[in-house]
């Protein structure tokens, strides 16, 4: 499905190096641009590092092996494809002028082998996904710098009526000089001064990053920032604690603990913020990115370095989910989608060319059930009516001691039964209409049948059945569910006390990452007490472990006052900086020497001027070497 390594563009201007990442509307590649260089000495060529990515949508297109042309299955997948390519190089071409620090630039947008291109600058560093996964849970002063870059970022873009609506870790990345930078404008949505949409791609949303209006399709008809303000948030939980927060639509039936209870560290006013960011009602967050940043207290930025290089292909299984498409309106006006919720229905993703079949199966469930009630009704009826005559004509009937259905019992069952919510999640539509049909109508169930007589006499048979009471029908289903839903239980208990008892022992033996994962995952099907207690341990050893490491990089002269901060000379450089308490940079080992003056100090520069620095570690100007 991929174009090769090495395939050209554009007569030869770029050249693909490997595929990064797919999703479900492109194909991103790290290519290279190949031009000159003009100077002095004339003109140079040079190859520039690029991410190229092409329109593909792979639930309904194809690649020629031989052209490698992107082709379209049928007539109605191609209006719809067409559409939509028109839509993303329109996109990429308003993005071409959203030009700000912290977005990643759009080059250049081209047609080629029937579809789009869209060339963006490299950033050479990696994702926040990709850092929180190699680092763990990231320190709250670095997730308030990075969150302050990108909010400025999605602030200006507001301001141009641009929604990015796929704001995740996946789609930041941190350059070398250690900020932040958005990418990925693929499914954002762009309004005209009225606010109404102009442009957009379709539905799509990321699973516990999206805000409930996304799971609609006239949810984001209206310009807001409210989408990306809950996806901002939602992104600081996850690099707080680790952890993908519930999805928002099912956080009405599923509690999101807060950040603190994965993470004690996190101070009172982020979790606050958080949690309003993070509001399941548009009207209840914060309206504007503006707002939202002026709760939060940004640290003054520290002067590191990114280390971190994302070199893996392929970025793993974070693609943003594509809701599914409804072709009706493929010629119409207005981009209509099924707003499904992927959690629910990740596995139910037909063309719609299995739509008709799907219609089907739900009138005909419904009419069978109703059908097979009538004769389970009619059976009833005549075998009853046998019981009673045989019974008015003092004729005992084998059994006739024993009750055939106990209304009591039997309601209270189905009260049981009915409340079951477990077998809801992650069962299709059509289930939906089989279950629900199926629970209109009472069931018996044999072991509910209960002895009251023994000797065959009037006062053990069983009433007549009046008229109006439901006939009993097959209890099978009934009891498949409450065995289903005990073996589920007993499976995921076990399961939990297995990843427990994991990650104990490698606790033990000091492996506090593999023991952090095993109660990630622990935490993931169970959340107890027990498991946020080990967490919270596991990742303190953690933090002491990188402390360990970090300070072991320094030659530290522990004699020299200097508030909280020491001064330091790094044994890899042999150059001059501050660390704070956690071994982190915070006066950058970059200077020849050090000196005092007065209450701050002095830092020597290869242009033989110093930098002067307060305790706290704010540079407060330079000075020169003579005075």
């Amino acid at each position: 499905m991929n174009l090769p390594d090495g395939y050209f563009l554009q007569k030869k201007k770029y050249q693909l190096t490997y595929t990064i990442g797919q999703g479900g509307f492109g194909i991103t590649y790290l290519g290279v641009w190949n031009t000159e260089v003009k100077g002095g000495l004339g003109a140079m060529k040079t190859k520039v590092p690029v991410c190229i990515k092409e329109y593909f949508f792979k639930d309904y297109c194809y690649r020629d092996k031989d052209s490698y042309a992107v082709k379209v299955h049928s007539e109605t997948g191609e209006k719809l494809f067409d559409k939509f390519k028109e839509k993303l190089i329109k996109e990429a071409n308003i993005l071409s002028e959203v030009q700000h620090p912290y977005i990643v630039n759009v080059l250049e947008v081209f047609e080629e082998n029937n579809t789009a291109y869209i060339v963006m600058e490299y950033i050479e560093g990696c994702s926040l996904k990709y850092m929180l996964d190699k680092e763990g849970v990231l320190t709250e002063n670095k997730v308030l710098k990075y969150v302050h870059q990108i909010g400025n970022a999605l602030d200006f873009a507001h301001e141009k009526s641009v929604v990015h609506l796929d704001i995740k870790p996946s789609n930041i990345l941190i350059d070398k000089e250690d900020n932040a930078r958005l990418i990925d404008f693929g499914v954002s949505k762009r309004y005209d001064i009225d606010k109404q949409e102009t442009s957009t791609t379709t539905l799509t949303l990321s699973k516990g990053f999206a805000s409930i209006e996304q799971y609609d399709n006239e949810g984001t008809q209206n310009f807001s920032p409210c989408p990306d303000i809950y996806s901002l948030g939602a992104t600081m939980y996850n690099l707080l604690t680790g952890i993908i927060p519930v999805e928002s639509i099912l956080r009405a039936t599923k509690q999101m603990l807060s950040p603190s209870s994965y993470n004690s560290n996190v101070t009172q006013k982020t979790e606050n913020v958080i949690l309003k960011a993070m509001e399941v009602k548009p009207e209840d967050r914060y309206q504007v990115i503006k707002e939202m940043l002026a709760s939060l207290d940004i640290p003054p930025y520290e002067l590191t370095e990114n280390t971190l290089v994302e070199s893996e292909k392929q970025r793993g299984n974070d693609a943003t989910e594509v809701l599914n498409a409804d072709f009706s309106k493929a010629d119409g006006d207005e981009d209509r989608t099924i707003a499904v919720s992927s959690s629910v229905n990740e596995d139910f993703r037909e063309s719609s060319s299995h739509s008709w079949k799907k219609t089907k199966r739900r009138i005909f469930l419904p009419v069978a059930i109703l059908f097979f009630a009538f004769i389970g009704y009619a059976i009833y009826s005549y075998f009853e009516n046998i019981t009673t005559s045989r019974s008015a004509s003092g004729i005992d009937m084998p059994g006739a001691g024993h009750s055939i259905v106990d209304t009591g019992r039997l309601d209270n069952k189905l009260s049981v039964i009915s409340g079951i919510p477990d077998q809801q999640v992650g069962q299709k539509p059509e289930d939906d209409d089989r279950e629900q049909g199926g629970m209109e109508q009472q069931q018996s169930d044999p072991e509910n049948a209960s002895s009251k007589s023994e000797t065959g006499t009037e006062q053990g048979r069983t009433p007549d059945v009046q008229s109006g009471v439901t006939p009993p029908q097959p209890s099978d289903l009934s009891a498949e569910n409450l065995q289903a839903a005990a073996e589920e239980e007993a499976r995921i208990e076990k399961e939990y006390q297995e990843l427990v008892a994991s990650a104990k022992n490698k606790m033990k033996s000091k492996d506090y990452t593999g023991a952090y994962d095993d109660l990630m995952s622990a935490v993931n099907k169970k959340t107890t007490e027990e498991a946020l207690n080990l967490m919270q341990q596991c990742r303190e050893e953690k933090e002491k472990n990188i402390v360990k490491e970090r300070l072991a990089k320094y030659l530290i002269f522990d004699k020299i006052d200097f508030g909280d901060l020491k001064i330091v000379r790094k044994l890899d450089s042999g150059l001059f900086g501050a660390i704070n308490a956690k071994g982190e940079e915070v006066i950058p080992c970059k200077y020849l020497d050090t000196d005092t003056s007065n209450d701050d100090r002095l830092f020597l520069r290869e242009d033989n001027l110093y930098d002067v620095y307060d305790n706290k570690g704010r540079n407060m100007g330079t000075k020169s070497a003579d005075l």
